[in-house]
């Protein structure tokens, strides 16, 4: 393996490891019971920046399955943060929406995260959150103009 693979291979490490290390500490640092996933909040955050997508969409959104789907979405309906849209025309076709109490939930969950990666990254120094925007912002639109 030359040493571009490797280096590539090590930033793809560090990059799952980061993100791994983000959602433990998300987990430890829970002051009260949040039956949120991670997982689950991003599914809300999709749902309310999306506006009413298909249940299709959400799976394709996430790369999984539609019946994988259902399974992570059938929680949030029953817990209230989100509700089934069916079409009048055709009931196979189902939208879904974002309730008020899960709008609410997201934003103090999003509240939680913010706090909490606002102190991991004041340890950066200001030269290093420029990289990081920049290279977070480059690798965004590269991905976006990928295909």
């Amino acid at each position: 393996m030359n040493n571009n693979n490797k280096t590539i291979n090590y930033i793809i490490s560090l990059i799952f490891k980061a993100s791994r290390l983000i959602h433990e500490q998300l987990r430890k640092e829970k002051k009260r019971p949040n039956p949120f996933s991670v997982l689950r909040l991003e599914v809300l955050r999709y749902i309310a920046e999306k506006k009413n997508p298909l249940m299709k969409e959400v799976a394709d959104y996430f790369c999984i399955t539609p019946p994988s789907a259902t399974s992570l979405i059938n929680p949030l309906v029953k817990s209230g943060t989100l509700k089934r849209i069916y079409d009048k025309s055709d009931r196979r076709i189902v939208r879904l929406s974002i309730t008020s109490k899960g709008r609410k939930e997201l934003e103090r969950s999003f509240d939680e995260v913010n706090n909490n990666m606002r102190k991991i990254l004041t340890q950066l120094n200001i030269n290093e959150k420029k990289n990081l925007i920049r290279i977070l912002e480059k690798l965004s639109k590269i991905y976006e103009n990928f295909n």
